[in-house]
């Protein structure tokens, strides 16, 4: 029974002669009611045991919780350097593969010109050298001895006019070359 409203309202003790109460019946009330508090007291005792256990457990939660939010900060600030770190080192490494490929871009485009150029040498050799034995061919042709065919023979051709149509003729080829 519990030290309540309803506990006090149900103790009745009996009037002895008007004037005094039954010994018996306030001794057994007051046993009753040191029994009462003494539960009410171990109750107590235990409760607050249990608080203080409580409060240091949510001290303890409370740090453990401070803990978690730093080690969380430092890995969020841990992770960010890592990243920005890494971004940075593939932006120097995409600057270096750039200008990489720009030196053998231009290395290549140097080969080419170069490669170009002696196509065109050999080229222009070989016509020149095509001409001198078009224009050795055509002079065998009208040989040197005979002047008045060379002067310009009457519906034939002079040596000077085969020359001139033989070099027309590799300036054409060689404008095809450019």
């Amino acid at each position: 029974m519990a030290l309540d409203k309803e506990y006090f309202d149900s103790i009745h003790i009996d009037i002895v002669k008007k004037k005094y109460y039954n010994a018996n019946k306030v001794e057994a009330v007051f046993e009753d009611i040191r029994n009462q508090a003494e539960a009410l007291n171990e109750e107590n005792k235990r409760m607050r045991d249990q608080l203080d256990t409580l409060n240091g457990t949510r001290f303890e939660i409370g740090n453990a919780i401070l803990t978690a939010q730093t080690v969380y900060k430092e890995l969020v600030d841990k992770a960010n350097q890592r990243a920005k770190n890494i971004i940075a080192e593939a932006e120097q490494q995409r600057d270096e593969i750039i200008n990489e490929a720009r030196e053998q871009q231009e290395y290549a485009v140097q080969r080419v010109e170069r490669c170009y150029s002696r196509i065109k040498e050999q080229h222009m050799a070989a016509i020149d050298s095509i001409n001198a034995e078009w224009q050795e061919f055509l002079c065998g042709l009208y040989p040197e001895d005979e002047e008045q065919q060379l002067e310009a023979p009457a519906g034939g051709i002079s040596q000077k006019n085969i020359e001139s149509k033989v070099d027309a003729i590799a300036r054409e080829l060689f404008s095809g070359i450019e």
